[in-house]
Protein backbone atom coordinates (compact mmCIF):
# COMPACT_ATOMS: atom_id res chain seq x y z
CA UNK A 1 0.00 0.00 0.00
CA UNK A 2 1.78 3.02 -1.06
CA UNK A 3 -1.01 6.22 -0.43
CA UNK A 4 -0.11 9.57 -1.94
CA UNK A 5 -1.69 11.87 1.18
CA UNK A 6 -0.39 12.42 4.18
CA UNK A 7 -2.87 10.30 7.16
CA UNK A 8 -2.33 7.36 5.09
CA UNK A 9 -0.35 4.76 6.47
CA UNK A 10 2.55 3.63 3.43
CA UNK A 11 2.47 -0.16 4.49
CA UNK A 12 0.15 -2.16 6.15
CA UNK A 13 1.43 -5.22 8.18
CA UNK A 14 0.01 -8.07 6.67
CA UNK A 15 -0.20 -11.40 8.42
CA UNK A 16 1.98 -13.05 5.49
CA UNK A 17 4.69 -11.18 6.76
CA UNK A 18 4.13 -13.27 10.28
CA UNK A 19 7.08 -15.64 10.93
CA UNK A 20 5.20 -18.10 13.65
CA UNK A 21 8.00 -16.74 15.77
CA UNK A 22 6.97 -14.34 18.44
CA UNK A 23 9.70 -11.99 19.18
CA UNK A 24 10.77 -11.76 15.55
CA UNK A 25 6.99 -10.83 14.50
CA UNK A 26 7.70 -8.38 17.19
CA UNK A 27 10.51 -6.68 16.08
CA UNK A 28 9.14 -7.04 12.41
CA UNK A 29 5.61 -5.21 13.19
CA UNK A 30 8.18 -2.63 14.68
CA UNK A 31 9.66 -2.01 11.70
CA UNK A 32 6.67 -1.70 9.58
CA UNK A 33 5.89 0.93 12.24
CA UNK A 34 9.08 3.52 11.92
CA UNK A 35 8.57 3.08 8.39
CA UNK A 36 4.93 4.27 8.54
CA UNK A 37 6.19 7.19 11.38
CA UNK A 38 8.52 8.19 9.03
CA UNK A 39 6.59 8.35 5.92
CA UNK A 40 3.76 10.29 8.07
CA UNK A 41 6.09 12.44 9.08
CA UNK A 42 7.37 13.67 5.82
CA UNK A 43 3.91 14.16 4.31
CA UNK A 44 2.76 16.17 7.11
CA UNK A 45 5.94 18.71 6.18
CA UNK A 46 5.68 18.49 3.07
CA UNK A 47 1.51 19.45 3.37
CA UNK A 48 2.39 22.21 5.98
CA UNK A 49 5.38 23.56 3.27
CA UNK A 50 7.36 23.20 6.83
CA UNK A 51 11.25 21.98 6.31
CA UNK A 52 10.99 19.69 9.91
CA UNK A 53 10.84 16.59 7.89
CA UNK A 54 14.51 16.14 9.29
CA UNK A 55 13.52 15.58 12.86
CA UNK A 56 10.99 12.58 11.18
CA UNK A 57 14.24 11.20 9.58
CA UNK A 58 16.41 11.74 12.65
CA UNK A 59 14.17 10.26 14.88
CA UNK A 60 13.72 7.09 12.18
CA UNK A 61 17.24 6.72 11.68
CA UNK A 62 18.15 6.70 15.62
CA UNK A 63 15.08 4.14 15.83
CA UNK A 64 16.55 1.73 13.39
CA UNK A 65 19.90 1.59 14.50
CA UNK A 66 18.39 0.44 18.15
CA UNK A 67 16.19 -1.52 16.23
CA UNK A 68 19.03 -3.03 14.64
CA UNK A 69 21.11 -3.67 17.21
CA UNK A 70 18.03 -5.55 19.19
CA UNK A 71 16.57 -7.44 16.19
CA UNK A 72 19.62 -8.21 14.39
CA UNK A 73 21.51 -10.07 17.00
CA UNK A 74 17.85 -11.75 18.61
CA UNK A 75 17.53 -13.21 14.65
CA UNK A 76 20.92 -14.63 14.18
CA UNK A 77 21.80 -16.18 17.60
CA UNK A 78 18.38 -18.21 16.85
CA UNK A 79 19.35 -18.88 13.79
CA UNK A 80 23.43 -20.17 14.47
CA UNK A 81 21.60 -21.80 17.37
CA UNK A 82 19.16 -23.89 14.68
CA UNK A 83 22.06 -24.24 12.55
CA UNK A 84 20.57 -22.41 9.72
CA UNK A 85 22.33 -23.59 6.57
CA UNK A 86 22.46 -19.84 4.98
CA UNK A 87 22.83 -18.15 8.08
CA UNK A 88 26.26 -16.46 6.51
CA UNK A 89 24.39 -15.15 3.39
CA UNK A 90 21.31 -13.94 5.84
CA UNK A 91 23.98 -12.21 7.69
CA UNK A 92 25.73 -10.00 4.77
CA UNK A 93 21.94 -8.93 4.34
CA UNK A 94 21.69 -7.51 7.47
CA UNK A 95 24.95 -6.04 7.44
CA UNK A 96 23.84 -4.49 4.01
CA UNK A 97 20.92 -3.02 6.02
CA UNK A 98 23.23 -1.67 8.86
CA UNK A 99 25.92 -0.23 5.94
CA UNK A 100 22.03 1.47 4.44
CA UNK A 101 21.58 2.88 7.74
CA UNK A 102 24.88 3.87 8.77
CA UNK A 103 25.66 5.88 5.28
CA UNK A 104 22.56 7.57 5.56
CA UNK A 105 22.86 8.66 9.14
CA UNK A 106 26.55 9.52 7.86
CA UNK A 107 24.68 11.66 5.02
CA UNK A 108 22.44 13.42 6.89
CA UNK A 109 23.50 16.94 6.90
CA UNK A 110 23.12 16.48 3.02
CA UNK A 111 19.78 14.71 2.85
CA UNK A 112 16.78 16.24 1.23
CA UNK A 113 13.36 15.63 1.31
CA UNK A 114 13.69 13.29 -1.61
CA UNK A 115 16.62 11.46 -0.03
CA UNK A 116 14.43 11.14 3.13
CA UNK A 117 11.51 9.63 1.00
CA UNK A 118 14.06 7.06 -0.71
CA UNK A 119 14.86 6.25 2.87
CA UNK A 120 11.02 5.72 3.19
CA UNK A 121 11.47 3.35 -0.17
CA UNK A 122 14.50 1.43 1.62
CA UNK A 123 12.40 0.71 4.52
CA UNK A 124 9.92 -0.57 2.36
CA UNK A 125 11.67 -2.46 0.01
CA UNK A 126 13.33 -4.34 3.02
CA UNK A 127 10.22 -5.69 4.73
CA UNK A 128 8.47 -6.28 1.60
CA UNK A 129 11.68 -8.28 0.18
CA UNK A 130 13.71 -9.49 3.37
CA UNK A 131 10.92 -9.79 5.75
CA UNK A 132 8.24 -11.29 3.56
CA UNK A 133 10.48 -13.45 1.37
CA UNK A 134 14.37 -14.22 2.88
CA UNK A 135 13.22 -14.40 6.47
CA UNK A 136 10.62 -16.98 5.82
CA UNK A 137 13.64 -19.20 4.52
CA UNK A 138 14.95 -20.01 7.88
CA UNK A 139 11.37 -20.44 9.50
CA UNK A 140 11.41 -24.19 8.91
CA UNK A 141 15.17 -24.42 10.32
CA UNK A 142 13.93 -22.26 13.60
CA UNK A 143 10.77 -24.29 14.14
CA UNK A 144 12.18 -27.64 14.11
CA UNK A 145 15.12 -26.27 16.26
CA UNK A 146 12.23 -25.32 19.04
CA UNK A 147 10.18 -28.86 18.81
CA UNK A 148 13.42 -30.42 19.09
CA UNK A 149 14.10 -28.41 22.34
CA UNK A 150 10.34 -28.65 23.32
CA UNK A 151 10.53 -32.68 23.16
CA UNK A 152 14.15 -32.60 24.96
CA UNK A 153 12.16 -31.22 28.68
Amino acid sequence: MVPEESGKIYIAWDPKFELGIPVIDNQHKKLVSLCNTLYEGLMKSKAAEKADWQASLTDTLRECVDYVKTHFHDEEAIMRAAGYENYATHKRAHEDFIHKVLNTTHEFNKATFSTALQFVRFLYDWILGHIAHEDKLYVKSILEYYRERKSQK
